[in-house]
This record gives C-alpha cells, sequence and structure tokens, in this order.
C-alpha cells in the first residue's frame, strides 16, 4: 500500500521538517509514525542525516514501528534494526537508516557509545525521535541511593550527539507542568524553560507542604508556560481532524459489605490492618493509600516484614499471601459481562490479585496482557481480538497503553481498577476509541462508595482539563505567533 498524507499530517510533517528541534503533541489515531517515517525519508534522502536514534516502549519498538515501515511502499526500503537483546550487536554492523530502542536500554548505548567513540568509531546516527517523551518526564538526572544516572540522565549525556531531536506524545503533561521542562530539554537544553528544574519549579510553582511533596501553579504561571513553549511544539488533538464516535462514560457505584468498609476506614484513620492473622500495615501516607486503593477492589498484599535484604524481599515477594477482604467488584463486574450479553469487553487492571480476582469471574483461561507477555504473544491476541474471535481481553495499562490497535471488535472497556495516572487512562482507553472504531465506545467504572476511588476519578477530571488548556493554550499562541 501507499500511504497518502492527509493534510494535517503534511502540515505536521512542515513543522518538523521546518524546525529541528521540535515536538508534536498528537492525539493517537492521528498518524505520528508514518508522519515520522515520512519525515525520516525525506531527510535520508537529502542526506540531512546519517541515522536516526528512535527511542521508544519496548512493545512499540517491536511492533509498530516495524510494522509501519513494512507496511507501506513509501517506506519499506528503510532499514532499521532493534538494539535489544541478541540484536544489540547490530549497532556497530552495517549502517542502517533507523536504530530502535527501548528507554531501559539507554544505560547500555550510553556505555557502548562512550567505548566505542573514545577509540575513534564514528556514531551511526545523529537525528533523536522519541516516540512517547513521557517517558522522560522524571527531571532526575540521578538516582539518590546509587548515584547512577537515571534514563533522562543517560539521554542528557547523549544530547550533544543528535544536531536534529523531535519529541512525540499525546499526554505531555498528565499529571502536572512540571512534566513539561525535561521535555522541553530535551529539544533545546534549558533555552526555553531553563537549565535547572529547580530554578524552573520556583518560579513558576510553589509549596506549602514541609517537604515539598507537592507543588502548586503560582497565578498566571501556567499561561507562562504554555506560551514560552508554544513555538517547540505543535499540538493536534483527534477531535479537530478526525470523525470518530463519541465516548460514554458510566459510573457503576459498588457497596461494601459492612465488614469490608469498617477495614478500610480502620486503614484510612490508622494505617492499619489485622486480618485472619495476617498483617498489613501502612507507615506513610502513600502507603496507606495504596492498602486502601487494594482493599476498594477487594484484596490486599500481606505486608513485607521488616530488616529483610533486597534478596529476601524478592523472594518474599513471590509467595506473600493476599488477604481477600470482599467480592463486591467482582460481583459488579459478573453483572456487566452478563448485561453486554456476549459483546467483547476489554477489563483494565492494577495489581496482580486483581487479575487473580478478574479470572475467577472470566475464567482462568482468559487471555490477558501483561507482566510475562511477549510483545509477540500480545500482536497474536491483537490479531484475535480485531477478528472478533475473543469475547474478553483483560490488560494493565502499563503493558498495553501503546502499541497496540483494538477497534475492530468491540467497544466496551471496563475499569476494574481506576489508574492514578492520566496517562495510563487516556492511552488505555484510546486502544479502543480511535480511527476505524465504528460505534460510541462506553468507558464503564467499577467505583467503590465512600473509598478513594471517587477522589481518583476527581483528580484524574483535574488533571484531564490541565491537559486540555495545554492544548488550547498551545494552539492559540501558535496562532499569535503566525500573526
Amino acid at each position: 500500500m501507499k500511504w497518502v498524507a492527509k493534510n494535517y499530517q503534511l502540515t505536521a510533517l512542515s513543522f518538523l521538517l521546518s524546525n529541528q528541534r521540535s515536538g508534536l503533541f498528537l492525539d493517537c489515531g492521528l498518524g505520528k509514525t508514518s508522519t515520522s517515517l515520512s519525515l525520516i525519508k525525506i531527510i535520508r534522502s537529502a542526506k540531512l542525516s546519517k541515522g536516526i536514534l528512535l527511542i521508544a516502549p519496548l512493545r512499540v519498538v517491536y511492533s509498530v514501528w516495524p510494522n509501519e515501515i513494512e507496511k507501506w511502499d513509501n517506506f519499506n526500503h528503510l532499514t532499521h534494526t532493534i538494539l535489544h537483546d541478541k540484536t544489540k550487536s547490530t549497532l556497530w554492523g552495517e549502517p542502517k537508516d533507523i536504530y530502535l530502542i527501548n528507554p531501559e536500554g539507554l544505560p547500555w548505548l550510553f556505555d557502548e557509545l562512550s567505548k566505542k567513540l573514545t577509540n575513534g568509531e564514528k556514531c551511526p546516527f545523529d537525528t533523536l525521535i522519541i516516540d512517547e517523551s513521557t517517558k522522560f518526564s522524571n527531571p532526575a538526572t540521578k538516582v539518590k541511593k546509587t548515584k547512577r544516572p537515571t534514563r533522562f540522565g543517560y539521554l542528557v549525556n547523549m544530547l550533544p550527539l543528535f544536531k536534529r531531536r523531535h519529541i512525540m506524545t499525546g499526554t505531555p503533561a498528565s499529571r502536572t507542568l512540571e512534566q513539561l521542562w525535561s521535555q522541553s530539554f530535551i529539544l533545546d537544553e534549558g533555552a526555553t524553560l531553563g537549565i535547572n528544574f529547580y530554578k524552573f519549579r520556583r518560579k513558576y510553582f510553589y509549596t506549602e507542604d514541609w517537604n515539598s511533596y507537592k507543588w502548586i501553579l503560582r497565578d498566571g504561571a501556567d499561561n507562562k508556560i504554555h506560551k514560552a513553549i508554544a513555538p517547540l511544539v505543535l499540538e493536534m488533538s483527534a477531535e479537530d481532524h478526525l470523525d470518530i464516535p463519541e465516548i460514554l462514560y458510566n459510573y457503576i457505584e459498588v457497596k461494601l459489605p459492612n465488614t469490608a468498609m469498617r477495614l478500610y476506614k480502620e486503614m484510612e484513620k490508622k494505617f492499619f490492618l489485622e486480618w485472619d492473622g495476617l498483617k498489613a500495615s501502612a507507615e506513610a501516607t502513600a502507603q496507606s493509600s495504596m492498602k486502601c486503593h487494594q482493599i476498594s477492589n477487594g484484596r490486599v498484599y500481606e505486608d513485607i516484614p521488616p530488616d529483610l535484604e533486597p534478596e529476601e524481599i524478592r523472594a518474599f515477594k513471590r509467595t506473600r499471601k493476599v488477604i481477600k477482604i470482599h467480592k463486591a467488584k467482582t460481583e459488579a463486574l459478573s453483572e456487566l459481562i452478563d448485561e453486554l450479553n456476549g459483546k467483547p469487553l476489554l477489563i483494565a487492571y492494577h495489581y496482580k490479585h486483581d487479575l487473580d480476582a478478574i479470572l475467577e469471574v472470566c475464567g482462568t483461561n482468559t487471555p490477558y496482557i501483561g507482566s510475562g507477555v511477549s510483545p509477540k504473544e500480545s500482536k497474536a491476541l491483537e490479531r484475535l481480538w480485531n477478528a472478533g474471535k475473543l469475547p474478553i481481553l483483560i490488560g494493565h495499562p502499563d503493558s498495553m497503553g501503546h502499541g497496540l490497535n483494538l477497534q475492530g471488535s468491540g467497544n466496551d472497556i471496563c475499569w476494574y481498577s481506576l489508574p492514578y495516572s492520566l496517562e495510563n487512562y487516556i492511552q488505555f482507553n484510546k486502544r479502543i476509541h480511535r480511527q476505524g472504531v465504528r460505534a460510541a465506545v462506553r468507558i464503564h467504572h467499577l467505583v467503590s462508595l465512600g473509598t478513594l476511588d471517587k477522589a481518583i476519578l476527581s483528580r484524574l477530571g483535574e488533571r484531564a482539563e490541565q491537559q486540555i488548556d495545554l492544548r488550547k493554550a498551545i494552539n492559540k499562541y501558535r496562532k499569535l505567533l503566525k500573526c
């Protein structure tokens, strides 16, 4: 097949070609992969680049990019290699147009480049493209305990190798506008938002916490940040460019049994829980929140005993018990499945014991995509789902939030366990709500009454509004730039 660019893709391509250091904030379904391949084809043909380092989540590295390259006649001449596991050695083999790597592979890449370039080898790439730049939203350059660089730290050390740099994401600030600093730094090394994250944060935010944990935007700071980054990025939303059926949101209220609610309130109040002789305590607010989250879903992990060595902790986690608190959510899920009467359902889970609980309802052989499932197995399940052969598919947002297109079958998604991350929430829903889906997509949420489930939903809504404001502001300031 021949890829033919749509008008909005031509706009994006022109922006990237005109701005050697730039970003695309594009919704899922707008074709950022094929647009980027068109950019790569042009700059390679014009000898404007000797090679491209393309960083993306592992599943995207293995499935999306190779598949798109092979799919289109325009791009199937582009050579590529994946720098992972047994194919790492191809870095110094015959030159390729595209070198694919996941963020976790950067420590190896940095060490490899440090050794070879010092010995006179030439770097095989001089262009950087990051697919899902939010993987670098943490501004820390070193791990506190080990002092080793973080993934962002390794990338910062390699930035001088790249004369052309591009980032892409659909959720640039899914938690806070603080996330924009590191993504901007990748492009211009601090020219826009400053060379020091902590100075940037003090300039635009303030904190009232004794431990400086939560930072709040100063009055008018959001507009200043929006205006500053507008020249760097192009924003496009699916609603403006694609004809996609609407999303319908359904909130299924789940009433916990009295005993479960009492235990929940006890954890919320005292950060401590005892059930059937097994201890499950939470010593900090964040830990307590996680425990409450688990209880609202119906199960909670037994606590890790204190004073264990790292190896002992890993061994304990493999065998630790799960305390079963209630079945209210599994019963609600069962009722939803009955109501759908055979319509395909995609179910999102968070904890491993959530998956176990869902499998008890749906059957132990129900397929899922999560930890331990390879990219190859995921693609096989994607094909079966789109062919209408899977009535239920279970998935973890971290494992299937990117790189899978599931719009071919089914219009229903159920959040068994509500996520803290807006990025995970949006990206998981976009597996179905994207170009090609044939009817309205229904998002079902199992919400335990009287628990932090309500708070999580509220927080997701606040962050979504911030994301929308960011998109609108970037478009506004870009129009002013053209005047």
